[in-house]
C-alpha cells in the first residue's frame, strides 16, 4: 500500500489490452489544390501540438467511440479507430496520409441521409495551407492499405479564395458545418457538406451589426474585438450554439446571426490573456452550463490557472444568458495544461508537469476539492520498480543475502519476477519492447518481432541480461534488471505520452487516448479508498459499505493499524511483496523462507552478506551512503512503529480489542465473491477485458494489503511476546486471504483474452475451470500450482473428506492442462515431462476416496463423466482409467494411454475376481470383452512407441482369438512399413504357436507387394526361415523371388532393368547358398507352375514376360512342374550374371525363340567378356560340345587380333551363325534401389588382343590341345599376310612338358606338323620351307648322346607327303610366273636339307644294317 498522497487517489487507469498491437490500412487523401504552405508562414495560426478526440455515434442500444489523433512528428497522418464497447477491440485502424500538415482539429460525425444498412462517417480536417476537406469515410474500415481515397469521397475548399484575407487562428466543426475564427476577429460559417462551395449561401460571416449599419461597416468599421482564441459548437435546448472566445477577453456566444451574450473575462481582475475554451452539457432542467477557460500567465511563469463560469439561461422565445456567471478557479501551479474534459458539476485536468511526467486532477465545482487518478506509467513504475530510488535497491542491497540458499537459481528466479512483470497485460508494450531490445543490440525486423512468440521474448530479454554478467551475484542480477526495466519504462512513457481526454457523461465513461494506446478509468473500490486514504476517509467509513466498526474508538485502532502498515510498506517498498508473491507461484524457494527473511529484515535492519559486490556495482560512496540511509529508515521506523504500539495500547483496554478490530478488517478485506458465466458463449469484448483488468488491479491491492497485515502481526509478534498467543487467532485467516487473493490475482494477471465475464470468483478450482473451459491451460496450470503449495503446506484448514476432494479436483484438473500443453510443446524433452506429470496427477487423482464426487462437477472442462452412479470405486476408477486412456490417445501421447489401459486390465481382473459377483455385474461388457479390446489397445499404443516386444506380448495376451490374429498382421504390417523387420527375423521374440501364422502373413504380403517396395519381404522371409535353420525353405522364397523379378522386374519394358538383374543375382545367390547347407537328398526346389501363381484379382495384372532360363528356349517347359536343384540354379546364375555384365556395359540380351546361349557367348566374346564367355561354355557343354564351343570362341578371340580382316571373312567364319545385333540398354529406371556391385570372375583381359588371346589360349589349351591349331588357322585364314605371334609358334614347338620337339615334327595335336601344314594350306611357303629346315637341321644336328637314339627305328618322324605338296606348289609357282626367284630359292633351299636329310637318313641305316649285321656275324662266330 502506498503513503497517504497530497491529494486524495478517487480512480485508477485500466490499459485497453491489445490496443498496442494495432495494425494499420494506410489510406493516401489526394488534393487538387495549389501547392501547400510554407510551414513558416502558414495560413492557419493553430498551434501545432499532438492532438486526439473522440466522437460518440449512437447506434441502437450500444454506440460507437470513434478515436482520432494526430501525432507532432507526423502532422500530416490522422489515425481512427472505430471501436465499441460490446465487441473487441478491433485489430485494424484507419490511417489517413494527406498531403500536407494538418491544424491540430479533426470532427467526426455520421452521414445523414444514409442508406439502410450502411454506415459512412463524415471527417472534417483541415490543413495548415487553409483547405477544409471533407472525407466520406466507409465503416467498417474495407480499405486496400497502401491505396488512394476515391475523388468522390472528398470534398475541398480553399479558405484563401474568400475575401477576407486574415488568417484563420481558431477551427471547430459540427454536422453539414465548419467555422472559422480568424485573425481580424471575425468568424464564418461554410456549410461543407450540405451545400456545393460555389453555392449561395454556402459561407456566412457572423457580425456584430446588421441592415444599413452593416453595409456602413463595410467601409467604415474599425477593429472591435480581439483574434478568436478558441470556438466551440454545443447543442444546448435543442439549439446550436457557437461559444467564441477572443484574445481580448471577450466570450461571444451566437446562434446563427444573432448573438446572445458578449461577456469579459476580465472583468473579475482575471490576469493572463485567454487562450482555449471548453464548454460542458447543458442541463437544461436547471438551465444551467458550465465553461471552461484556460488563462495563461505571460508574466509569471507556472502561474496558469482554469475557470470555471456557470452561466444560467432561460429557454424562453427569446435566448437569453445570464451577465452574472457564477466562477471559480483552479490554478495549475507549476506544468502545463494539455486537455481538459469538462461536465454538469466536475471537470478534468490532464497537465503535463515535466519531461514525460502527467497527472490527471479531478475537480469538484460544488465542494471545490482536487482529487487525482492513478496513471499507468506510475503503476508500471511501481511494478517494475522505479517509483523511487529506494525500492528496487532495496532488492539490490538484499539480494544476497535474501537468496543465498538459492545460488545459482537466485537469477532464474529473480528474472522470472521482472518477466512476469514486464510481459503481463498493461505493462507489455510492443513499440516500447522493441525499442528497449534495439538499444540493447537486437536487431530485429518487423516481422521476426511479431513472430516471436512468448517465450521468445524471454529467450531474448533473458539474453540481454545474461551478456550483463549478472548471473554471478543476485544482486548483481536485480542491478542489470533495473537498469534494463528503466531503459523500457522510458521507452513506454514515450510511446504512450498522453494526448487528451475522452469524456461520455451519459454512460460515464472516462478515458485516456495516448500515443500508443487507450485506456478508461475505474473509480476506486471502498476498500481500496480506505487503504489509499487519510483518516478523513474512516469517518466516511459507512459511504464505503464497510457496516463492521461498532464506535470511535474501532476507527481510531484501525487508524494506528493502517499507520503501522504504512510505516511497513514505506521501509520495504514493492520488492519484498514482489519477492514473497514469486516465490508462491514459482515454488523455487520456500515462502515460508522469504517471510520470515522480510520480518528479520523488519526487526533487525538490513544486513547484507557480503559488501563487495555491492560495492562493485554502486561504488564505495554511494554503498556506504545507502548503508547509512538503511540504517537511519531503520531507526525512524522502529521510532514510529513504537509509539504507534504506544497508541493502540493506549487507546485499546487489551489487545484483544485490536485482534478484534483487525479482524473485522479482515472480513472488508474478505469480499464475497461470485462467477457470472455465459456458459460455452464467448463474451470477448473491449468491457469484458477491461472488467479483467480492473478486477487484477483491485486483486492486487488487497493482497498487498494482506501481505502488509500479515508483516504486521509477524513483527508484532516478534517484538510483543505477550500477543503471541492472542495473534495466533489471526494467522489461519490470514493465510486463507492471502491464498483468496493471491489465487484472485493470479488469474486475473493470466487471463489474456479470457472468454468468460467475471465478477469474482469463489474458488480457486471454480477459477481454473474457467480458464480450462476456453482453453488457458497454461493460465489455469500456474493457478492451480499456487493452489497445490498451499494444500502441501497446510496453510488452508481443511476436514479430511474436504482435504481429499480438493486434493481430487486439483490433481484432476492438473493433469488436464499439463496433457493439453504438452499436446502443443514443441520441445521434446519438456513434452515428455508433461505428459508423465499428467499421468501421474491423473493417477493420483482417481485414488483419492472421494474422488467420484469430486470430479463429476467437470464434465463441461475435461469431458469426463459417468453416466448413472458407479456401485463402488473399482468400477468407477475402470471408466475412469478408460477416460484418461482415450484422452491420451486423442493428443497422440501413447504413452499415457498405455499406462492408463493396463491399469484398466488390472481393475479388469480386480472386479472379475471378487468373489460376490457383484462387481462384475455393473460391467457393460463381459470380463472377457473388455480385456480383449483393452489388450488391442495396449497393442496399439505399445506399436506407436515402437515397444515390439511389448506390443508382441499383447498380441499373446488377447484372449479374443480374432482381435489376436488381426493384431498380428498388423504387428507385421507397421514392422514391415517402419523398416523393423530384424524384429522378426532376429530372434529377439519367440513366437512359438504363431511362427506358421507369422509365415503365412509374410508371404501373403509378399506376393501381393510390389517387387520395389523396401523392405523386401522375400529378403525378411528368407532371414525368418534362416534364423530358424529352414534352410529349405529359406531357398524357396528366394527362388520366388527369383521368378517374380524374372516376370515383372522389366516394370513394364522390354528388358530386364540393371537393377533388376543385380536383385536376380543376390536371389540366386542366396538360394543355391542355402540349398549347399541342406542335406544333398533334400537339395532340390519344386518349381511354381503358373496356376499357382495367379495374381490376386483385386490388383491390375502385371505385364509378365516369357520365362527364359537354362532349362532351354521352349516356352512350353517353362510352365511345366519340375524340380530345380543347385546346378539349375547355378545355370541360372551364370546366365543373370550375363546378362548383368551386358546392361552394364549398355548392351542388352534377352533369351527368345530366335536367340540362343551361342549368341549370348558372341555378345560376350565382342564386349571383351572372355571369363564369363568360357564360364558358360563349361558349365553348359560337355566333351565334344565344350571343345566345339571353345573353338568357336577361339575363332572369334582371334579374328579380333586381326586389324586387316575382312568383315564378309569374319562373319563368316562364326560357325555359320548371324551376328546378334547390340541393343542399347533401357533408360526406364523406375525403381529406388541403392545397388551394390555383383562380385563376378575377374577377366583375364590384357593390354591389347594378342595378349588376351594368349592368355585364354595358354589356360585352356590343356583341355582342348587341338586350340592352338584352331586360333592359328583363324589368324592364317583371317589375314592373309598376318605373321603368326612369336608364342603361338612356340605352342606347336614345344610338348605337353613344354620342351622343345627336336626329334622330327611329330606330336600332340598342335605339332609341328601341323603348323608346316597350315603354312603349306594357306600358301605361307617360305615359313613352312623355313620350318621344315629347321627341323630337319635340328635332327641332323644331334649331340653325340643322342646319336644312337637317332640310329634307332622309327625314332622321327616328318609329314613327307606334306613336304611333297609344298614341292609341288612351289613348282607350280614357277610355272605360273608367281615369285620366281623366291619359288628357285625355297626349292633351292628344300632340296638342299631334303638330300642332306636323305643321305643322313641313308648314313643312320647302314649304320643300323651293319650294327644289326655285325651283330649276326659275331653272334654266328659265337655259335
Amino acid at each position: 500500500m502506498a503513503a497517504p498522497a497530497a491529494r486524495r487517489i478517487v480512480g485508477a487507469e485500466v490499459p485497453i489490452p491489445g490496443s498496442d498491437k494495432l495494425r494499420w490500412i494506410d489510406l493516401t487523401i489526394p488534393s487538387s489544390s495549389a501547392a501547400p504552405a510554407s510551414p513558416s508562414d502558414p495560413f492557419v495560426l493553430v498551434p501545432p501540438r499532438a492532438a486526439s478526440g473522440c466522437h460518440i455515434i449512437p447506434s441502437g442500444d450500444s454506440q460507437y467511440y470513434l478515436s482520432w489523433r494526430i501525432h507532432e512528428e507526423h502532422p500530416n497522418v490522422l489515425e481512427v479507430i472505430e471501436l465499441s464497447a460490446s465487441k473487441e477491440f478491433p485489430s485494424f485502424g484507419l490511417r489517413l496520409v494527406f498531403q500536407e500538415a494538418l491544424c491540430p482539429f479533426a470532427f467526426l460525425c455520421e452521414k445523414e441521409g444514409r442508406r439502410q444498412g450502411e454506415l459512412v462517417y463524415m471527417l472534417y480536417v483541415l490543413t495548415i495551407s487553409g483547405v477544409a476537406l471533407l472525407c466520406h469515410l466507409r465503416s467498417p474500415f474495407s480499405y486496400v492499405s497502401g491505396s488512394v481515397m476515391h475523388q468522390d469521397d472528398i470534398v475541398e475548399f480553399s479558405l484563401q479564395t474568400q475575401a477576407q484575407s486574415a488568417k484563420v487562428t481558431a477551427v471547430t466543426a459540427k454536422p453539414g458545418c465548419i467555422v472559422i475564427g480568424r485573425q481580424d476577429g471575425s468568424i464564418c460559417s461554410n456549410s461543407l457538406g450540405k451545400l456545393a462551395p460555389n453555392s449561395p449561401g454556402f459561407s456566412n460571416e457572423l457580425r456584430d451589426d446588421a441592415g444599413i449599419g452593416r453595409l456602413w461597416t463595410l467601409v467604415s468599421r474599425t477593429k472591435t474585438v480581439g483574434p478568436v482564441q478558441d470556438i466551440v459548437a454545443t447543442v444546448v435546448n435543442e439549439r446550436d450554439l457557437l461559444f467564441v472566445l477572443h484574445l481580448d477577453g471577450h466570450l461571444r456566444i451566437w446562434d446563427n446571426h444573432m448573438k446572445l451574450l458578449n461577456y469579459n473575462v476580465h472583468s473579475n481582475d482575471m490576469e493572463g490573456h485567454p487562450s482555449r475554451l471548453w464548454v460542458g452539457e447543458a442541463d437544461d432542467d436547471q438551465e444551467l452550463i458550465s465553461l471552461a477557460i484556460l488563462h495563461q500567465n505571460t508574466v509569471v511563469q507556472d502561474c496558469d490557472y482554469v475557470a470555471v463560469y456557470g452561466f444560467s439561461f432561460s429557454a424562453a422565445e427569446r435566448f437569453m444568458f445570464s451577465s452574472e456567471p457564477s466562477i471559480s478557479t483552479i490554478p495549475l501551479l507549476e506544468g502545463k495544461l494539455v486537455d481538459l474534459k469538462i461536465a454538469t458539476d466536475k471537470l478534468w485536468i490532464l497537465k503535463e508537469f515535466g519531461s514525460m511526467l502527467y497527472e490527471i486532477l479531478q475537480y469538484d465545482t460544488e465542494t471545490e476539492k482536487i482529487c487525482c487518478y492513478v496513471l499507468q506509467e506510475d503503476a508500471i513504475s511501481e511494478l517494475l520498480f522505479q517509483s523511487s530510488d529506494n525500492a528496487l535497491d532495496d532488492l539490490v542491497w538484499t539480494a544476497d543475502s535474501m537468496f543465498s540458499s538459492l545460488k545459482e537459481q537466485a537469477f532464474t528466479f529473480i528474472s522470472s519476477m521482472f518477466l512476469r512483470r514486464l510481459l503481463q497485460p498493461g505493462v507489455n508494450h510492443c513499440s516500447a519492447l522493441r525499442e528497449t531490445l534495439l538499444e540493447h543490440k537486437r536487431f530485429l525486423s518487423d516481422s521476426e518481432f511479431q513472430s516471436l512468440t512468448a517465450n521468445g521474448l524471454r529467450k531474448e530479454i533473458l539474453s540481454i541480461i545474461e551478456q550483463e554478467g549478472s548471473s554471478q551475484t543476485a544482486s548483481a542480477t536485480a542491478y542489470h534488471w533495473k537498469q534494463f526495466s528503466a531503459r523500457y519504462l522510458h521507452n513506454w512513457c514515450w510511446n504512450n505520452k498522453p494526448y487528451g481526454l475522452l469524456l461520455d457523461t451519459k454512460n460515464e465513461v472516462f478515458g485516456l487516448i495516448r500515443k500508443g494506446s487507450f485506456s478508461l478509468f475505474r473509480c476506486l473500490e471502498g476498500v481500496e479508498m480506505l487503504i489509499y486514504g487519510s483518516s478523513d476517509e474512516l469517518r466516511n467509513i459507512d459511504d464505503l459499505g464497510m457496516n463492521l466498526l461498532d464506535d470511535i474508538s474501532d476507527f481510531e485502532l484501525l487508524n494506528e493499524v493502517l499507520r503501522c502498515m504504512g510505516h511497513i510498506h514505506h521501509l520495504l517498498g514493492r520488492s519484498s511483496i514482489a519477492v514473497y508473491y514469486e516465490s508462491l507461484i514459482s515454488s523455487i524457494i520456500s515462502s515460508d523462507e522469504v517471510a520470515s527473511h522480510i520480518v528479520k529484515i523488519l526487526e533487525t535492519g538490513f544486513s547484507p552478506q557480503s559488501s563487495s559486490s555491492l560495492i562493485a556495482l554502486l561504488g564505495t560512496d554511494t554503498y556506504v551512503e545507502r548503508r547509512q540511509a538503511a540504517h537511519k529508515s531503520q531507526r525512524k521506523f522502529s521510532v514510529e512503529m513504537l509509539l504507534s504500539f504506544q497508541k493502540l495500547q493506549s487507546r485499546s483496554a487489551s489487545w484483544s480489542a485490536v485482534f478484534d478490530v483487525i479482524e473485522k478488517f479482515m472480513k472488508c478485506l474478505n469480499t464475497n465473491m461470485s462467477v457470472q458465466e455465459y456458459g460455452s458463449k464467448r463474451v470477448c469484448n473491449v468491457n469484458s477485458v477491461l472488467l479483467v483488468q480492473a478486477t487484477s488491479q483491485v486483486a492486487r491491492t488487497m493482497f498487498e494489503c494482506a501481505f502488509d497485515l500479515f508483516l504486521f502481526l509477524s513483527y508484532l509478534v516478534g517484538v510483543g511476546g505477550q500477543v503471541k498467543q492472542m495473534n495466533c487467532l489471526c494467522t489461519e485467516s490470514l493465510a486463507a486471504l492471502i491464498l483468496h487473493w493471491l489465487v484472485y490475482l493470479t488469474f486475473q494477471n493470466l487471463l489474456k483474452g479470457t472468454l468468460c465475464h467475471l465478477v469474482f470468483p469463489v474458488r480457486g478450482s471454480n477459477q481454473s475451470t474457467v480458464l480450462i473451459r476456453h482453453g488457458q491451460y497454461e493460465a489455469a496450470q500456474n493457478l492451480l500450482g499456487i493452489l497445490e503449495t498451499y494444500l502441501n503446506n497446510g496453510k488452508v484448514s481443511h476436514t479430511g473428506q474436504d482435504a481429499d476432494t480438493a486434493c481430487s479436483a486439483y490433481l484432476h484438473l492438473n493433469g488436464f492442462c499439463l496433457l493439453m500443453l504438452a499436446h502443443d510443446e514443441a520441445n521434446i524433452i519438456l513434452r515428455e515431462s508433461k505428459v508423465h506429470d499428467a499421468i501421474r496427477c491423473f493417477f493420483r487423482a482417481a485414488s483419492g476416496y472421494e474422488a467420484p464426487k469430486a470430479l463429476q462437477n467437470f464434465s463441461m472442462e475435461t469431458g469426463f463423466q459417468v453416466s448413472g452412479e458407479s456401485r463402488s470405486i473399482p468400477l468407477w476408477r475402470l471408466n475412469y482409467y478408460e477416460w484418461a486412456m482415450q484422452i491420451f490417445e486423442q493428443h497422440s501421447m501413447s504413452e499415457g494411454a498405455c499406462q492408463f489401459a493396463l491399469a484398466a486390465l488390472e481393475l479388469v481382473d480386480i472386479i472379475d475376481g471378487l468373489d460376490n459377483g457383484i462387481e462384475a455385474e455393473g460391467l457393460p461388457e463381459t470380463a472377457a470383452m473388455i480385456k480383449g479390446r483393452l489388450w488391442a489397445n495396449v497393442f496399439k499404443y505399445s506399436l506407436d512407441l515402437k515397444n515390439f516386444r511389448d506390443a508382441y506380448c499383447a498380441i499373446v495376451s488377447n484372449p479374443d482369438d480374432d482381435s489376436k490374429y488381426i493384431c498380428l498382421r498388423r504387428f507385421i504390417i507397421v514392422l514391415c512399413d517402419l523398416g523393423e523387420t530384424k524384429v522378426l527375423c532376429s530372434g529377439e521374440i519367440p513366437f512359438t504357436d504363431l511362427v506358421e501364422k507369422v509365415e503365412q502373413e509374410l508371404f501373403w504380403k509378399a506376393e501381393r507387394s510390389d517387387l520395389s517396395s523396401r523392405p523386401n519381404l522375400y529378403k525378411v522371409l528368407y532371414s525368418f526361415e534362416a534364423h530358424r535353420n529352414k534352410w529349405r525353405k529359406a531357398a524357396s522364397y528366394m527362388y520366388r523371388y527369383f521368378v517374380r523379378l524374372n516376370r515383372e522386374g522389366n516394370a513394364g519394358g522390354t528388358h530386364q532393368l540393371p537393377h533388376v538383374l543385380q536383385e536376380r543375382l543376390h536371389a540366386l545367390s542366396a538360394a543355391i547358398n542355402a540349398l549347399h547347407l541342406v542335406d544333398p537328398s533334400f537339395a532340390w526346389l519344386d518349381s511354381i507352375c503358373e496356376a499357382d501363381d495367379q495374381i490376386s484379382p483385386s490388383k491390375r495384372p502385371r505385364n509378365l514376360l516369357m520365362e527364359n532360363s537354362a532349362f532351354g528356349t521352349d516356352s512350353e517347359l517353362s510352365r511345366l512342374q519340375f524340380c530345380v536343384d543347385i546346378e539349375i540354379l547355378e545355370k541360372e546364375y551364370i546366365l543373370t550374371e550375363a546378362q548383368y555384365m551386358l546392361s552394364s556395359r549398355k548392351s542388352i540380351f534377352d533369351f527368345s525363340e530366335s536367340q540362343s546361349i551361342e549368341s549370348l557367348i558372341d555378345i560376350l566374346i565382342n564386349e571383351k567378356l572372355y571369363d564369363l564367355a568360357f564360364t558358360i561354355v563349361l558349365k553348359f557343354w560337355k566333351e565334344s560340345g565344350m571343345k566345339k564351343q571353345l573353338e568357336h570362341v577361339f575363332s572369334v578371340i582371334a579374328q579380333q587380333c586381326c586389324p586387316n580382316r575382312a568383315d564378309n571373312k569374319s562373319r563368316r567364319s562364326l560357325t555359320g551363325s548371324q551376328q546378334v545385333p547390340l541393343l542399347p540398354s533401357s533408360e526406364n529406371d523406375a525403381w529406388e534401389i541403392n545397388n551394390k556391385s555383383i562380385p563376378v570372375t575377374q577377366q583375364l583381359q590384357g593390354s591389347n588382343h594378342w595378349e588376351t588371346l594368349g592368355l585364354y589360349l595358354d589356360k585352356y589349351k590343356d583341355l582342348h590341345p587341338r586350340l592352338p591349331v584352331i586360333v592359328a588357322e583363324t589368324l592364317l585364314y583371317t589375314d592373309p599376310e598376318i605373321e603368326l605371334p612369336l608364342w603361338l609358334v612356340q605352342m606347336f614347338k614345344t610338348n605337353k612338358a613344354g620342351n622343345k620337339i627336336s626329334w622330327g615334327m611329330s606330336g600332340k595335336e598342335a605339332d609341328p606338323a601341323a603348323l608346316f601344314r597350315l603354312y603349306i594350306n594357306y600358301g605361307r611357303h617360305a615359313e613352312a620351307t623355313n620350318l621344315l629346315v629347321e627341323y630337319l637341321e635340328s635332327f641332323a644336328s644331334s649331340r653325340p648322346a643322342d646319336l644312337l637314339h637317332r640310329k634307332k627305328m622309327s625314332a622321327a618322324w616328318f609329314p613327307y607327303t606334306a613336304v611333297e605338296r609344298l614341292w609341288c606348289q612351289l613348282g607350280d609357282m614357277q610355272r605360273a610366273g608367281h615369285s620366281v626367284d623366291q619359288c628357285d630359292r625355297l626349292k633351292k633351299l628344300l632340296h638342299g636339307a631334303l638330300m642332306s636329310h636323305l643321305q643322313q637318313v641313308v648314313v643312320d641305316s647302314d649304320d643300323v644294317l651293319s650294327s644289326v649285321g655285325d651283330g649276326q656275324g659275331m653272334e654266328g662266330q659265337s655259335s
